[in-house]
């Protein structure tokens, strides 16, 4: 089925959206119930936020989260190699005093 024929109904803050994506329904409910979480956690601390000011708002927030999570993921695999590098010294100088 091609991304355009498999359309999704989703609701964000009150607002119905029709999707289209390859990805299965289950997951666009997913992402849709995450932004709708954004949105209302925004708006509670943000009342009198207008829509177009939330959804900046909510999108400078899912960026950052994004930047945040990728910086520690090429953290993290940095550390990994840095242990994997390791490994191979020590087990390199035990093959030659073995």
């Amino acid at each position: 089925m091609a991304a355009e024929d498999r359309k999704t109904e989703v609701e964000i803050f009150g607002e119905r959206y029709t999707l289209r994506s390859e990805d299965a329904p289950e997951h666009l409910h997913q992402v849709a119930e995450y932004v709708d979480g954004k949105f209302r956690e925004l708006m509670k601390l943000s009342p009198m936020l207008g829509p177009s000011k939330a959804a900046v708002m909510v999108s400078v927030n899912l960026a950052d989260e994004l930047f945040k999570q990728h910086a520690e993921a090429r953290r993290r695999e940095g550390d990994m190699l840095t242990r994997i590098d390791e490994i191979v010294r020590l087990l390199g100088r035990d093959a030659v005093t073995g």
